[in-house]
């Protein structure tokens, strides 16, 4: 998972132990620039510390998000996952189960910094009657509220990976609609895919292994977000359909068996194993949900080509969409040509 909102780490009844994690993140920190001539870090890690930097001025400067101090220290997690985040479903539909924080809004998932209070909190949901995932966290956006740091964690994946993960957090910086969980994490996976292309190839040149390697993390991405779409289709018709309940639940199981059969065919056609872990991944609709929700990548494709691919121009237009009752519904007219 890419990202996390800080009020689900640091809202609600559970806010003394959240906190305490946090202001541990805040006074662990240290600056990246020094670190980098330290010999405190290897020389790979190095090497990806000085790529943040220069993708955070490139995502300002280039894409035009929003400027700040994020992205410009470091935190050593020790080896640890940053955090922990808690979704869940009901069975027979695609309905969330939602936390609402004083300020912050609802939220679709809570994270925790302590992976045994976020079993707690699944098995707790589970026993309501829910399906459940819980994720680790490669990073979450505190949206202002701190500096937001540069995890050890961050720096264990490829470089494309790491350039669209930071692009991404600061996305959420940029354009957020408070509510709506899918939407932002649409937005913001758009743009840090989009943006990670554009930087290694100006950095690297547009024909360089490394824009060869993130084309093929992206393409991988894709092919899996119109999987996944197609099988939410499927299981949200029949869920909409007149049948009982546990008929629903009956027909849902053989829709996911005959998944497991279209993915076994479908594999050949990745690029890269990233995706492979789905032949043995646990399904629901919360499983579902959660893999669906950083996707959209055609929809967002298709507005970002109307804005004539110009970065000034989609960003106007996603700070739209945040402002409307509905961003979705915004989206879907703006990629049929009807807004703005």
């Amino acid at each position: 998972m890419k990202a996390a909102p800080l009020f689900l780490l640091l809202a609600g009844c559970y806010v003394t132990r959240q906190a305490a994690g946090q202001m541990e993140i805040v006074i662990g920190q240290e600056p990246v620039e020094p670190l980098i001539e330290s010999d405190r870090v290897n020389a790979d890690e190095a090497r990806k510390l000085l790529v943040v930097l220069e993708a955070r001025d490139f995502a300002e400067r280039a894409i035009g998000l929003s400027r700040s101090d994020n992205y410009t220290t470091f935190y050593d997690t020790r080896g640890r996952p940053v955090s922990y985040v808690v979704s869940a479903c009901r069975k027979d539909r695609f309905e969330n189960y939602t936390w609402s924080f004083p300020i912050a809004g609802s939220f679709a998932y809570k994270g925790f910094f302590s992976r045994s209070a976020a079993l707690a909190e699944a098995k707790a949901l589970e026993e309501q009657g829910y399906d459940t995932t819980l994720r680790e966290v490669a990073a979450y956006s505190t949206l202002g509220w701190f500096r937001d740091p540069v995890f050890s964690t961050m720096l264990r994946g490829t470089e494309a990976a790491l350039v669209s993960l930071i692009i991404h957090e600061l996305t959420h910086g940029t354009v957020h609609a408070d509510g709506f969980t899918d939407f932002n994490e649409e937005v913001a996976t758009f743009v840090g895919n989009r943006g990670a292309l554009a930087f290694l190839a100006a950095r690297y040149g547009p024909r360089s292994r490394e824009v060869a390697r993130a084309e093929a993390q992206f393409h991988d991405d894709a092919l899996f977000d119109n999987f996944i779409r197609s099988l939410y289709d499927r299981l949200d018709a029949l869920y909409a359909s007149d049948a009982a309940s546990e008929e629903k639940l009956r027909r849902r199981e053989e829709l996911f068996t005959g998944a497991r059969a279209e993915f076994a065919r479908l594999k050949s056609r990745f690029r890269t194993p990233a995706y492979f872990y789905f032949e043995k991944a646990k399904l629901n609709n919360a499983e579902i949900v959660a893999q669906r929700r950083y996707g959209g990548h055609d929809v967002y494709e298709r507005i970002f080509r109307r804005a004539g691919e110009s970065w000034v121009t989609f960003l106007t237009w996603m700070r739209l969409a945040a402002a409307a009752p509905d961003p979705s519904a915004a989206i879907r007219l703006m990629a049929e040509g009807k807004l703005p």
